[in-house]
Formats: structure tokens, C-alpha cells, sequence
């Protein structure tokens, strides 16, 4: 079987300043599950087209493949003063290739395990895997090649055409291990080389993508990896790409601090010269002695976010980013706050009370987010149903900004007053 792999991402810019050009790592892993003695794999990477639709009709044509992946990355840019929805131009991308080809498409990635039924009657592709892919993908290539049934593969999303082709989500998903090294060699990674906050590398993966009641973040479900796997990848970018600044894929690196505390250390023991980015979250065991190996082995920024429910417990959660920001400053390593405002709850206080705890604690740059991204089976969702703001969750797929009705009429405008005096200051 003919396999071509299409990383969708486009989005390159943060805040519409800094180029970030994230490396479609995930898709990276996805090869690697290929069996290439079995299977002819092609990669195409959209980041640097010109002319995305164009670009994939010709490798469609070219190339005559029998399945097309395509990933998704981000439902949109998470910014409610310019959103920018990106799910229309994956439609684009499979309309265009429908035209083409008769080979089946397949869709992924963490936007679509959001949303997997409403992203793919959207998009209007056959297939679509939820949760982590590459196991179920490589499962579902070797199906579709033995013309077997594929329903029962954990996480596979499909149309029943028994049933006026209901889209089906199977039960299950698969939980991705790290046994094969992402096959990195398939994109032009001398590209990515200094963009953004480095070259991604996974440190831990949770099986949620972002806190919902029924998503356990006690670390129960971490997939933690070992840290001379860590060192051997980041090796290998300077070995095979001569990159040396890497960002570390996790929601809160610093936690456990055992283990950061091992992968900072085994970076040190391998004498690597790298540079390296993460986000660190407020935790009772980080210390300095963490902070310290962090800086030693090479992390130049930590990124830090406030999460809540606007004044609920907000005095409790700033102080616990002060305290981060504190052991940061103990070593000179610079960090970066991430404020969201007009989240549910929010007042006049709590946003005056955000405001003065920016200003105080200095970051190398603060994100100041308008309003909250709604996503589905969150307690934000719940609001904006109450209040009207959508009628279905299933509306969530496109751009959704939940502001309180408090602080929504004045709050935009102030936030634009308070960064025109902080000029490392930035509105989302």
C-alpha cells in the first residue's frame, strides 16, 4: 500500500510577532509505526507551502498513494481578539484531493480528538483516529491493505453506511509508547532550526488534552519517559540536524520533580550544549536545587500559565506562580506568564488583582488572553450553554470565546490600555 502523510499545520507566528514553526512531531511518530518493507510511505509537510492546496494535489498525483493521513494541529489560534479557524482549509486540502484521487483519507491529531465526529463531517474525510494514532494507524494501514474489517481498532472514527452513514467513534484508544524514534529524517528539519522556542521532544504525555471533570490529572495515566531516552533524541537532532535548541513537550515539566530533576542531570552527565524551553506549573516540591539543574542543563525559558475560574481561589493560584517566579529569578532563568481574562467569575477585582501581579513579578513576556477558549465537557461549556452563548457543544468546533458578562463590555479596551505601557506585554 501507497501511504502519503500531510502535516496540515500552517500557523507560524505567536502573537503575531515571534516565528514559531512547531515541527509536526506527532506526524513524525506516525511514520515510524509504518512497516516500509510492507509499505510505501511518503511524508508531505505544509509549514513552509506557498500554495498548500496545490502543493498536495501534486504530490497526490505524483505520488498515487492509496491513503492519505492528514494531522491537524490546532482547531484555530486560541485568540479571540483575530481568531482564525483552521479547519476550513483542511476541507479545502480533501475536497481538492477528492477531485483527484480515489484513494481513502484520514484524519487526526490533537485538534480532531477534540471534536472527532463533528471534525470529520466537516472536513469530509472517510476516516479519522482519535487520541494517540500510531499504533491504531499502523493497525488500520494493514487492515485496509488485507481488505479486512478496521471497526474495532481503538480510537477509529468512521461513516456506518448501515445506519445513512452515522459517524461512529469506537470505544478505546490507544496509548502511544517510544520505542520507535519519530522518523524526523522524512521532513526538512535544517528548516525548523532556530524557530520559535526549539524542536519539540516529548518528556511525559497525559491521555487527556486539556482538564475536563472526568480527566484524571494526578498522574495516574503519565506515560513518563526515561531521561537517557530524552538525552539520546536530543543527541541525535545535533548529530543528524545540527539543532541544538529543543522544547520539551509537556504540560508541566517540573512535575514530578524527581524526575525532571534525573532528565536535567542525565543532560548534564552527557555534556550536551543545548538550549531548551518548557512550561513548569506551580508545584509544592519544585525547589531550587530543580530550578538550579534546569538552568545547568541548558533551559534558557520556562513558561508559566494561570489557570482557574476567575476570582475562585485566584489569591492561592498567583501565589503560586509568585513562588515559581521567585525560584526562576534565584538562577537568572528568565520566564514568561500566560493571564487569561474574562474567564467565568471573573470582576473588576480579580482582573485589577491579575493586573497588579503581572506588573509585580516581571516576566520576560506575559500572553494576556481576552476571554476563555471554550471546549467541550468543561465547566465553561456548561456556562455557555446556560447563558446562551451556543445552543450545542458540537458548535465549539469553530472559534468560541467565553467572556463574563462582568467585565465583557470594557475588558478588551482595557487590556490595551495596560500593554501600551508594558511593551513585553501581549494580547491573544
Amino acid at each position: 500500500m501507497k501511504v502519503l502523510l500531510v502535516a496540515t499545520n500552517q500557523a507560524d507566528r505567536f502573537m503575531d510577532r515571534m516565528v514559531v514553526r512547531p515541527v509536526p512531531i506527532g506526524l513524525a511518530y506516525l511514520a515510524a509505526s509504518v512497516d516500509e518493507e510492507r509499505h510505501t510511505l511518503r511524508v508531505l509537510d505544509l509549514m513552509f507551502a506557498e500554495d498548500a492546496v496545490s502543493e498536495v494535489a501534486d504530490a497526490v498525483s505524483d505520488f498515487e498513494p492509496d491513503l492519505i493521513g492528514l494531522s491537524i494541529r490546532n482547531l484555530d489560534n486560541q485568540s479571540s481578539l483575530n481568531p482564525v479557524w483552521n479547519l476550513p482549509a483542511v476541507r479545502d486540502i480533501i475536497e481538492r484531493i477528492r477531485q483527484i484521487s480515489s484513494a481513502k483519507t484520514l484524519i487526526g491529531g490533537p485538534a480532531f480528538s477534540i471534536m472527532p465526529s463533528e471534525c470529520l463531517d466537516y472536513v469530509g474525510a472517510d476516516l479519522g483516529i482519535a487520541g494517540d494514532a500510531a499504533e491504531a494507524f499502523a493497525t488500520l494501514v494493514e487492515r485496509l491493505d488485507a481488505d479486512a474489517d478496521y471497526r474495532d481498532i481503538p480510537g477509529i472514527v468512521y461513516r456506518d453506511d448501515a445506519n445513512g452513514g452515522e459517524i461512529v467513534v469506537s470505544e478505546g484508544r490507544f496509548t502511544s509508547s517510544f520505542h520507535r524514534a519519530p522518523r524526523l529524517d522524512l521532513l526538512d528539519m535544517r528548516a525548523y532550526n532556530g524557530s520559535g522556542f526549539g524542536v519539540g521532544v516529548v518528556t511525559k504525555l497525559a491521555q487527556a488534552y486539556y482538564p475536563t471533570p472526568g480527566a484524571d490529572f494526578s498522574g495516574g495515566d503519565w506515560r513518563i519517559r526515561d531521561p537517557q531516552e530524552v538525552v539520546d533524541e536530543i543527541r541525535a537532532l545535533d548529530d543528524d540536524f545540527g539543532i541544538n535548541k529543543v522544547f520539551f513537550i509537556d504540560s508541566g515539566f517540573n512535575i514530578p520533580a524527581e524526575h525532571a530533576k534525573a532528565t536535567c542531570q542525565a543532560i548534564i552527565d552527557a555534556g550536551l550544549r543545548v538550549r531548551w524551553n518548557s512550561y513548569v506549573r506551580p508545584s509544592d516540591d519544585a525547589d531550587a536545587e530543580l530550578m538550579g539543574l534546569m538552568k545547568e542543563s541548558g533551559c534558557s525559558l520556562a513558561l508559566m500559565a494561570e489557570g482557574g475560574r476567575g476570582g475562585e481561589g485566584l489569591s492561592d493560584r498567583l501565589a503560586g506562580l509568585e513562588r515559581m517566579g521567585a525560584l526562576c529569578r534565584q538562577v537568572d532563568l528568565p520566564f514568561t506568564m500566560n493571564m487569561t481574562f474574562g474567564e467565568p467569575g471573573d470582576t473588576e477585582a480579580s482582573v485589577e488583582q491579575k493586573l497588579d501581579f503581572l506588573k509585580r513579578v516581571d516576566a520576560a513576556f506575559a500572553v494576556l488572553r481576552v476571554g476563555t477558549r471554550v471546549l467541550p465537557n468543561t465547566g465553561t461549556a456548561q456556562t455557555a450553554l446556560r447563558e446562551g452563548l451556543i445552543e450545542s457543544e458540537s458548535e465549539l468546533m469553530r472559534p468560541t470565546f467565553y467572556t463574563d458578562a462582568g467585565v465583557r463590555d470594557w475588558i478588551a479596551d482595557k487590556l490595551r490600555e495596560e500593554a501600551a505601557e508594558y511593551p513585553r506585554w501581549n494580547l491573544m
